[in-house]
């Protein structure tokens, strides 16, 4: 993985430890780190949430006498052997967190009742301006020109001039974190900083202790601005043996499902990644997360924003040029050990489709990737696969088909093996002409890479040659590398 990666992954690191792992609540019950499931209570009873007929008065227990809110779930103990299910058709905005754990013959399941589309659970809404006044009340569009303020406005300095300052507003958003934008009801691609405003990319914003400065560039304020209000819609943390499956997941400033220090969870036929930075979060910092099964799912970010005009390869804040709006597909950080991620289709991620990063000293392994089919054939960067860390071992990557991405696979980490898969109509990027173009890239960027195979694989309609590239002591070495035998078209 890059060095420019690893300051985007600072940024989250630091959203994730001012959120903490605590806030919302099942009512107490909980877990300590790691899933520990002795003494847990098991109740077979299913609950029911209906958004329309629903009530927070009624007891839950059948479709008849549903609960209505998020609000009601999150104030309950939820225990092993509970079933929380959503009507179908239907759409909650809020964030889930599921604290305590099932067991293995009971386990806490999320899913739904009913015939028709999954429901929604959304993490995003259209956010509150401040006012420009210092009595924090809340006022509904209040917006200030930015060459009214001269670049300081609502007692926030502001980092960066604004090009053509007479058509660009500003305001003060409480609560939000705008890597995903909607203005006026549709998503819009956002600047890479606000010197890059203009007719291409239409809003920016800047980071402050007193809340988040959004950019817009036109002629006319938007009326309305849609972005990530939680940090998940589904939050499950510290806990065990936890099944979703037959939702759908919106929205999110660290995912659309977060996974935080737990074990034994398994995911299957979800829909995840609309309005979301990142589709599926599994995080294991300092601990070991096991058995993560990611099954049958449909992760598409919906990013199919054009951003290909922007200034090439550029990194600032933390920041890049290539990585906008929808970073991962599925990710996984820290010592997740022992999973699968099996038969998905993974599209449009403007970083990776698939990452497995680490950051300290944990064990990035024994994990398979297999019979997914990952693609991006709408954006101008990104769909790859991305393996590094120097205890990131023993990933076993086989059997998916792997087409229109516009980033090489960065095959790093060491005892790794790709095989039987087939790689197609890999592109060369816009925003990297230079380093894109190659199906596959074996580099040290963050520590010595040896013993990966690439072997029995297809490749085909490559952009350049070679089609396996493998770049030497940069810094670190990549030694005994096998590459042959694959097949060529």
């Amino acid at each position: 993985m890059s060095r420019k990666y690893f300051s985007h992954l600072f940024l989250s690191m630091l959203f994730l430890f001012l959120i903490g792992c605590g806030g919302g609540g099942n009512g107490g019950g909980n877990t300590p780190p790691g899933g520990n499931i002795d003494n847990v209570i098991v109740d077979p009873q299913a609950y029911y949430i209906d958004a329309v007929e629903g009530n927070d008065a009624n007891d839950g227990k059948t479709p008849q006498t549903a609960w209505k809110t998020l609000a009601k779930l999150n104030s309950i103990t939820i225990n092993a052997g509970n079933k929380l299910l959503f009507r179908t058709g239907q759409k909650w905005q809020g964030q889930l967190e599921i604290k305590n754990s099932g067991t293995a013959d009971n386990p806490i399941e999320i899913g739904s009742y009913g015939e028709g589309a999954k429901p929604v659970l959304s993490a995003v809404g259209i956010v509150n301006i401040r006012d420009n006044n210092d009595n924090n009340e809340v006022e509904d569009n209040e917006w200030v020109p930015y060459n009214a303020v001269g670049g300081n406005g609502l007692g926030i300095q502001f980092k960066e001039p604004v090009p053509d300052s007479a058509n660009t507003w500003l305001a003060v958003i409480l609560d939000s974190h705008p890597g995903r934008v909607k203005v006026n009801g549709q998503e819009l691609p956002g600047a890479f900083d606000s010197s890059e405003l203009g007719d291409n990319f239409k809003w920016s914003y800047n980071r402050d202790k007193d809340g988040t400065v959004f950019y817009w560039y036109g002629n006319d304020k938007p009326n309305q601005i849609e972005t990530n209000i939680y940090t998940a819609p589904l939050y499950i943390h510290n806990n065990a043996y936890i099944n979703v499956s037959n939702i759908a997941l919106e929205g999110g400033y660290v995912a659309g499902l977060f996974i935080n220090n737990a074990n034994h969870i398994t995911i299957q036929n979800i829909t995840v990644g609309d309005m979301s930075q990142q589709g599926i979060y599994v995080k294991a910092e300092d601990t070991i997360s096991q058995d993560i099964k990611i099954t049958n799912s449909n992760i598409d970010s919906k990013y199919t924003l054009d951003y290909s005009m922007a200034v090439p390869n550029v990194e600032k804040n933390g920041r890049t040029t290539t990585t906008r709006g929808a970073a991962e597909g599925v990710m996984f950080w820290g010592g997740v050990q022992n999973s699968a991620i099996s038969g998905n289709i993974i599209k449009n991620w403007t970083h990776t489709n698939i990452n497995f990063s680490t950051g300290n000293e944990e064990e990035l392994a024994n994990n398979t990737i297999s019979n997914n089919t990952l693609t991006a054939p709408d954006i101008a960067y990104g769909g790859r696969i991305g393996i590094d860390g120097k205890n990131t071992h023993n990933i076993e990557v086989y059997g998916n088909t792997i087409n229109d991405i516009k980033s090489p696979i960065q095959f790093n980490g060491h005892d790794n093996s790709f095989h039987n898969n087939t790689v197609e109509n890999v592109k060369t990027s816009p925003l990297k002409p230079a380093e894109t173009g190659f199906a596959i890239l074996l580099q040290g960027y963050t520590s010595p890479v040896y013993n990966n195979k690439v072997i029995n694989n297809t490749f085909r309609n490559i952009a350049k040659t070679p089609v396996i590239k493998i770049i030497d002591n940069s810094p670190y070495p990549v030694t005994d590398i096998t590459t042959e035998p694959n097949t060529y078209e």
